[in-house]
């Protein structure tokens, strides 16, 4: 019991950890007006696909669409929740005996519970990495911003070494 709640704790601390900084970002603000960068598409799905991982949403947290980020942090919230109860039941079918019946129909209920979550898990993931681009996308248009790679200019084409050794 102590093991479950040191992980509980450590993993409260770990998610605070990682959206203090997503809540206190400060923006360069002029006096009357608000500097705004265009959104990368490309790079609001790439953060959906890797920290997203470990909370979903973080690609429209990127993207400025707060609520969606919020809802799919949220469905992952309650997908971890559903996979913790899924595996106690599963583990421990005879502290559940009373709600369902036997062993066997317990522990079922217990393993649809745990791939239930595990089901919901992804499909947050998959959401968040399938819309965080267009999140981007729009959020561009909202604040009519136009989104360009930067690229090098090839006037004066020479092949240049990348990185410069020193031994």
């Amino acid at each position: 019991m102590k093991k479950r709640i040191i992980s509980l704790t450590l993993i409260l601390i770990f998610s605070f950890v990682i959206l203090f900084p997503v809540f206190s970002q400060t923006s360069d603000v002029v006096i009357d007006e608000a500097i705004l960068e265009p959104k990368d598409p490309i790079l609001a799905t790439v953060i959906a696909i890797g920290p997203g991982l470990l909370a979903h949403g973080f690609g429209h947290f990127y993207s400025e669409d707060y609520r969606m980020g919020l809802t799919l942090f949220g469905t992952e919230v309650i997908s971890l929740i559903t996979i913790g109860v899924g595996y106690l039941i599963t583990a421990t079918p005879n502290n559940f005996t009373s709600i369902g019946g036997n062993t066997d129909t317990v522990k079922r209920g217990g393993l649809i519970t745990l791939f239930s979550g595990v089901a919901l898990f992804a499909i947050g993931w998959v959401a968040d990495i399938a819309m965080a681009g267009r999140a981007a996308e729009q959020y561009n248009i909202e604040h009519n911003l136009e989104f360009k790679v930067q690229q090098e200019s090839y006037d004066n084409f020479h092949p240049l070494l990348a990185y410069n050794f020193r031994f």
